[in-house]
């Protein structure tokens, strides 16, 4: 009978508190990740790049990757601002750097899965530092590197 009442009230909290189960925040998506994006580049041909980001919770992202662009291979490091909305979308807003130099500016639409421990993401924008807009087919597929401890 105690385990009853107890499920009940546990069902009861998240029917009268709604979004509690299934809300996202900057705080839920902080961390550190592993990403890899594919794709293409029409004008220019084939992209992939591998890295690690980490995402704090006002939003903040710091990273680094190693990067192909039409088998031309670089490493860089980037900087950027995450939004996330409580339906588990965001936006991602990235400054690429190559030797210290800003080769390109990205944004991202972003989706949370897994409970925030998965996300997806597809480039909307690509802009050159001279303001040159690059069409794009990429993707980005990232998972956290360590669990929560929610988790």
């Amino acid at each position: 009978m105690k385990t009853t009442k107890l499920l009940v009230s546990v069902m009861a909290l998240f029917v009268m508190v709604p979004g509690l189960h299934a809300a996202c925040s900057k705080a839920g998506v902080e961390g550190k990740w592993g990403f890899s994006t594919n794709g293409s580049i029409p004008a220019i041909g084939p992209v992939a790049a591998t890295g690690l980001f980490n995402q704090d919770i006002s939003g903040k992202i710091t990273g680094s990757q190693t990067r192909s662009l039409n088998g031309d291979i670089a490493d860089e490091t980037f900087t950027g601002t995450a939004t996330v909305n409580s339906d588990c979308t965001g936006t991602d807003t990235i400054q690429v750097f190559q030797d210290g130099n800003l080769v390109r500016t990205t944004t991202l639409n972003v989706v949370y899965d897994d409970n925030a421990r998965e996300a997806r993401a597809i480039f909307t924008s690509l802009v050159l530092p001279d303001g040159t807009n690059l069409p794009t087919v990429l993707t980005i597929e990232a998972r956290r590197v360590l669990a929560r401890q929610a988790d």
